[in-house]
């Protein structure tokens, strides 16, 4: 009895483990797609390729957590238009620093303009 329970959650363990990349993998999408079906992609994780312009660096301290914040503003310029985004990390953690030209993409939730969440230097 307990080795066929067993055997039921290890099968239901490999079961989601195989649909959990379905469930995270982001859509690559135009910056126009975006502003021009803004309601479609609303909350949604989405990935945008295109060059980096505009960008600025602030650094915090977390009334908290005392830990270093970095945040990273910027737009992004795939060819068909700009969206503003913004890359929050602990600077000790040693995120992607970006630069304006940099050709990257980037992955984050849309609300209008991109809460990003992981970004790929190209």
């Amino acid at each position: 009895m307990i080795n066929r329970s067993l055997h039921v959650i290890a099968v239901t363990l490999v079961s989601l483990a195989c649909l959990l990349p379905i469930a995270r993998a982001a859509d690559l999408v135009t910056i126009s797609s975006l502003q021009a079906y803004p309601e479609a992609y609303k909350m949604k994780v989405v990935q945008v390729t295109g060059m980096i312009t505009g960008y600025q660096m602030q650094h915090f301290i977390g009334s908290n957590s005392k830990l270093e914040k970095c945040i990273q503003g910027f737009l992004v310029d795939d060819g068909s238009g700009m969206i503003e985004a913004s890359y929050a990390a602990l600077c000790q953690m040693g995120p992607v620093l970006l630069k304006d030209g940099d050709q990257v993409t980037v992955e984050g939730h849309y609300l209008g303009r991109l809460d990003v969440k992981a970004v790929k230097k190209n």
